[in-house]
């Protein structure tokens, strides 16, 4: 990561905010009691890491999103969960080719450390960046203009599948670093398959497991992130974490990702060893949950007993 991006947001969002490491992150700590009960209304988690600096450098190397990015001036990019805010600003700092970033986060108290620091770097470099109105949308939201280019940051505070999806046509690098509830996967494939072509997606997801939808998947993965090996530097792990890097590419003759029923891998659950029992529980990675009881509902697909038959069968909700 370049030394002057370091420092610039190391200024605007303090120093010791930058690189932060652990689950105890702050802005894992700022949710409020209010925002946790709506998260667990909506069943999802709160749950919270961010790629490090290196991390995001590696992201926007040109065999992974740069790819997209590296001959243009109009670039746009979107962030889908941004929490903090540090990923969009790094990538607005280190891209003089993207033109506009926009970083959307649903939890008002994440987005409040990412208007900070905008406001924050605004106010400090007033010759470089000015704080300018934001286009009128969705929920609240802040924007810095850079001076002598024009080129935006801009940061709102809403639910990405009200306002971010729709942008996901027009975008050529998407940064979807976050877990959402499984029930939204065929929401979100069905927009991701009116992507941009030649848009790369950065993604916490693997698409193969995922991709609960009929609609084609456009997307293959990079040549560069193929292996396993192919990590990138979050706050939870330092020495790497798998990421998934695609670029949508409509000329494959036969789609890399197939949609299919018996391609649904994905669990919201995670078998866990209890040392004092010396047995298993079941964890809720999306409610931080858990239970003793195997679970009967996994992803999109039930297991319901038939008295009929004594057995279980397994229902498929969305067909």
């Amino acid at each position: 990561t370049p030394p002057a991006v370091l420092a610039t947001l190391a200024s605007a969002f303090g120093g010791d905010l930058v690189g932060e490491t652990g689950y105890e992150i702050a802005a894992a700590r700022c949710c409020s009691d209010a925002e946790k009960a709506e998260a667990r209304r909506r069943g999802s988690s709160l749950l919270y890491g961010e790629l490090l600096p290196d991390g995001v450098s590696k992201a926007l190397s040109p065999g992974r999103l740069g790819g997209s990015i590296q001959s243009t001036g109009s670039g746009r990019v979107l962030e889908l969960g941004m929490g903090s805010g540090k990923v969009a600003m790094q990538v607005f700092l280190q891209c003089p080719t993207v033109a506009h970033v926009l970083g959307v986060e649903l939890v008002p108290s994440r987005y409040a450390i990412a208007a900070e620091a905008l406001r924050r770097l605004a106010a400090q470099q007033q010759e470089a960046y000015r704080e300018v109105p934001a286009p009128e949308s969705v929920g609240e939201a802040v924007c810095l203009e850079e001076a002598s280019t024009g080129r935006r940051l801009e940061l709102r505070c809403a639910d990405f599948f009200a306002l971010g999806l729709d942008l996901a046509e027009r975008s050529d690098i998407i940064f979807f670093a976050v877990h959402i509830p499984c029930k939204l996967f065929p929401e979100l494939c069905r927009t991701l398959a009116k992507a941009k072509e030649g848009c790369r997606l950065f993604s916490y997801h693997s698409l193969d497991s995922i991709w609960w939808s009929d609609e084609l998947c456009p997307f293959r993965q990079c040549a560069e992130n193929v292996q396993e090996t192919d990590t990138f530097a979050t706050s939870w792990s330092p020495q790497g974490y798998r990421f998934y890097v695609y670029v949508c590419d409509r000329t494959q003759k036969v789609p890399e990702i197939q949609a299919g029923l018996r391609n649904e891998t994905f669990s919201e659950w995670q078998a866990m060893w209890d040392e004092a029992s010396a047995s298993y529980f079941f964890h809720n990675q999306e409610t931080e949950e858990s239970q003793w009881e195997v679970p009967r509902k996994a992803g999109c697909w039930t297991a319901e007993w038939s008295p009929e038959y004594s057995a279980y069968f397994y229902w498929h909700e969305p067909t």
